[in-house]
């Protein structure tokens, strides 16, 4: 798939996540760059501007101030200044775990905007999911927390998206567990890869500043915020070295066990896949999240202090699980389950992107078959992409503004579905990457008047990315 792939005051919210590893600050090298290609309320950024030519993800913070993740750095800037500041790796201290002597940093494949001046950036660690892979491998990857004060940009603590050792045992059951369990001595290690966020900006609710992450194997992972006024347990001082492992609640997903060709060969496997979508209902505070197959709700999250042990919604069904959670293109029911293929297109969802609107209606994007929108009264319908695109939605955003809906292309492109049902596409004047970039992400500045809609173009055969900017009607 081609692009498959608070926190109160800035300061207060960085000292309180902020859990060990001390990092440097560094002013970014100075630069010559093209000022961005303006057309009417678009503004285009691109190699040209300073870009890296791999733009995976946008967002911005309360404050307005912007980041964009580019696999080799950090862009960030004040939401009114016109140029981009670039910080690499170094220069912004993110956490160098992508080999075993800990001498590499990780592609910067996810960005999200907090309180002001508070971000968090998504690595895609080595490996997938495999428990036997090497522990340097399985501790890769994670996230970082960010300061920006509009000239630096540094990491205040690291993210590891595990248990604590002494949990579990490797089947998921209680201790004791046979001698050498791994997941018992060391704690569950599965979400290195970390490829979308969702950050709760419910101001007033102890949930504020909850950190949802997707990636790899595990859909929905919690950085919990006001901790100890939620009853969290913090076992990390008990286990040394597990230290950024603080205030992580992991994981759980919408996950089949069904027939699939994974390989060539058709088997029963167990499917969590990965996810790209994750976003939270406003009407609600619950989190929703999509793998390659299924897309499900940590159902009363939002209800309580101490919901990140929220049940799944849909319920698990044990008698049909090819009906468990939401199947949002329904799958044909066969007559015999091993004529099933949960991998086949005519069966995998393939949700690439989630996005809700201010009332609760859900649009959810797939790779490949396009736009469904689920009605607050939890009814379906599906939306076709323009003709000549293949039905590959790539990303998906919900406009504040009018209910319109801003859509990304996955065979390059973007465009913006009208609350009338007609399509806005951009013209022959766009510069070429945004008219033919496949887009990674498309993000909002809520907090902007008139908002602004950013829309990230990773690179691609025809050429590198960049940044849409748009702050129209």
């Amino acid at each position: 798939m081609k692009t498959l792939a608070r926190f109160a005051a800035a300061a207060a919210a960085a000292a309180a996540l902020a859990c060990g590893g001390g990092t440097r600050k560094e002013e970014p090298a100075a630069r010559v760059v093209e000022p961005p290609v303006v057309q009417g309320a678009f503004r285009f950024y691109a190699v040209d501007q300073g870009l890296p030519p791999d733009v995976r993800d946008v967002s911005a913070d309360e404050a307005g101030n912007v980041y964009v993740a580019a696999v080799e750095a950090v862009l960030a800037k004040r939401r009114d200044d016109r140029d981009f500041l670039r910080f690499d790796p170094a220069a912004a201290g993110i956490t160098r775990n992508c080999d075993a002597a800990r001498s590499v940093p990780c592609p910067l494949v996810s960005i999200a905007g907090a309180a002001p001046g508070v971000a968090i950036v998504g690595l895609q660690g080595i490996g997938t999911d495999g428990d036997a892979d090497p522990s340097w491998e399985l501790d890769s990857g994670g996230a970082d927390v960010l300061a920006f004060d509009g000239k630096t940009l540094a990491r205040t603590r690291h993210v590891e998206i595990a248990g604590a050792p002494h949990q579990m045992c490797m089947d998921h059951s209680a201790p004791p567990c046979s001698a050498g369990d791994a997941t018992y001595l060391y704690g569950r290690r599965k979400v290195r890869q970390v490829l979308r966020m969702a950050v709760n900006h419910a101001r007033g609710t102890l949930q504020y500043g909850d950190v949802w992450f997707a990636g790899t194997h595990g859909t929905f992972s919690l950085l919990v915020a006001n901790a100890a006024q939620r009853g969290w347990t913090d076992l990390t001082a008990q286990f040394p070295g597990s230290e950024d492992r603080q205030f992580v609640w992991e994981h759980d997903h919408p996950a089949m066990y069904e027939p699939a060709t994974i390989g060539g060969v058709k088997q029963w496997a167990y499917l969590t896949g990965q996810s790209t979508a994750i976003a939270i209902d406003p009407t609600t505070g619950d989190p929703w999240a999509s793998n390659q197959t299924r897309t499900a709700r940590k159902i009363g999250y939002g209800a309580v202090p101490d919901g990140w042990d929220a049940p799944m919604w849909p319920p698990y069904d044990a008698a049909d699980d090819r009906r468990s959670w939401l199947d949002v293109w329904p799958d044909p029911i066969t007559a015999n389950v091993s004529d099933y293929d949960a991998l086949d297109p005519a069966y995998a969802d393939y949700v690439s992107s989630l996005s809700f609107c201010d009332d609760g209606t859900l649009w959810i994007a797939s790779l490949l078959h396009g736009l469904a929108r689920r009605a607050p009264d939890g009814t379906l319908s599906y939306v076709s992409l323009p003709p000549g695109l293949g039905n590959d939605a790539s990303a998906v955003a919900c406009d504040p503004s009018d209910g319109s809906v801003w859509v990304g292309f996955g065979w390059g492109g973007f465009g913006r579905l009208r609350p009338d049902g007609s399509w806005w596409l951009p013209d022959a004047r766009t510069p070429a990457f945004a008219l033919q970039g496949p887009v990674g992400n498309i993000q909002i500045d809520r907090w902007a008047s008139p908002r602004i809609v950013y829309v990230a173009h990773v690179a691609s055969r025809l050429g590198p990315g960049g940044l849409t900017v748009y702050q129209g009607d």
